[in-house]
């Protein structure tokens, strides 16, 4: 093809001759195969008399990057930190062109990360030696790759190939996980110590603490509520949609019933104030000094990390497991929902997660649920 001042020439696979591979062309194909070429090429092309350059894995990467530093600079700084690390540091893999990405190569450069399970450990190996990573670990990267990859794809979609996307999805299949050591549950005697030991700590601290552990929502659903979201009258929460996922269209509140106990703990935070003011906040500090510090204005809570060192002194007053985490409230909550019967469904709406999700990490306490369910409606001889 000819375009632009400039000639491009490739081959696009071979002929069926006589003899020739299964993966031959035949000439309707071929001329298929050669026009949608020719489109793609004219648009890079145009891209490059634009001044853009051709779209890489590494391209794809760095845009991602950005994008995600903008919505939040930790998250995207540690996500910045992982593929720095494991995608661009592998020069083969990184300078591919999109246009010439496959499943394939995909999964070549996974074969070439250092993964706990498939490689073998030398204990005589030295300290600068990278230690293997975790299959959750790889599964969050794959998922930062795909994302980047995916983006990329929709962007410059006028000059890659149509088939792109399957390659992606295919070539970034999560591997299969059975470390189930982040998923922490609390019995309800040691729930209410938490509860307890973090009013103790502090009473903001002490009240997102308290809604974790009677709804089992995320950190970043329970910064967004606000006082018109506590309806007392009705003794209910409405707790905002995740943020979670592409989609433009914000997820409807969740309807979460609540206990009077629970409500009387709430209370002092909405007393005498307006319905759009955040429900859960906490001090924020000025330095007046030399390591001295006092507190100025009252502010909603931010990223998840803030919690750490209240966190910190609540499990050491609770007496719970030194390395329990607060997302152990809603690994709780599921299960508690589990075990007194109610049906996946409206436990998966109650946490605003899916039905499929809680099958996948909670199967055994569907089991002992749907087992005592089906006791009581057993035949009695």
């Amino acid at each position: 093809m000819v375009a632009e001042g400039h000639r491009i020439e490739e081959k696009l696979g071979s002929a069926d001759d006589d003899g020739a591979p299964a993966s031959a062309l035949t000439y309707r194909s071929a001329v298929t195969a050669a026009l949608d070429w020719s489109k793609r090429q004219y648009a890079a092309a145009q891209s490059a008399a634009d001044g853009s350059s051709v779209p890489t894995v590494r391209t794809a990467v760095e845009s991602y990057v950005a994008k995600r530093k903008k919505r939040s600079a930790r998250e995207g700084s540690n996500a910045e930190g992982r593929l720095t690390r494991h995608v661009l540091s592998d020069k083969e893999f990184a300078n591919l062109a999109l246009a010439k990405l496959r499943a394939a190569e995909i999964e070549s450069w996974r074969g070439r990360l250092r993964i706990s399970g498939l490689v073998e450990i030398d204990d005589d190996q030295g300290e600068d030696e990278p230690k293997p990573l975790a299959p959750s670990t790889v599964n969050r990267l794959m998922n930062d790759l795909r994302a980047a990859l995916n983006d990329a794809a929709e962007r410059h979609r006028r000059e890659l190939p149509a088939h792109l996307a399957a390659e992606i999805k295919v070539g970034t299949r999560a591997m299969s996980v059975t470390d189930d050591a982040r998923k922490q549950l609390l019995s309800d005697k040691q729930i209410r110590s938490a509860i307890a030991a973090a009013f103790e700590v502090d009473e903001d601290f002490g009240r997102l603490a308290l809604v974790a552990a009677v709804t089992g929502a995320r950190h970043s659903q329970m910064r967004r509520l606000r006082v018109g979201d506590l309806q007392a009258d009705k003794l209910r929460l409405m707790m905002p949609g995740s943020a979670k996922g592409r989609s433009a269209k914000a997820r409807p509140p969740v309807s979460i019933p609540i206990t009077a106990e629970t409500l009387d703990k709430l209370r002092p935070a909405v007393t005498g104030r307006q319905a759009d003011e955040p429900l859960l906040e906490r001090w924020a500090y000025k330095s007046v000094g030399p390591v001295k510090w006092e507190k100025d204005h009252r502010r909603a809570w931010g990223p998840a990390y803030e919690v750490d060192n209240w966190w910190a002194a609540t499990v050491e007053r609770a007496g719970v497991p030194v390395d329990s985490i607060m997302y152990a409230f809603r690994h709780s909550s599921i299960v508690r929902g589990l075990k007194a019967g109610l049906p996946v469904r409206l436990v998966a709406a109650l946490h605003d997660t899916s039905s499929e999700m809680i099958e996948r990490h909670y199967s055994a306490f569907i089991v002992d649920a749907t087992e005592e369910l089906t006791r009581r409606a057993a035949l009695a001889i």
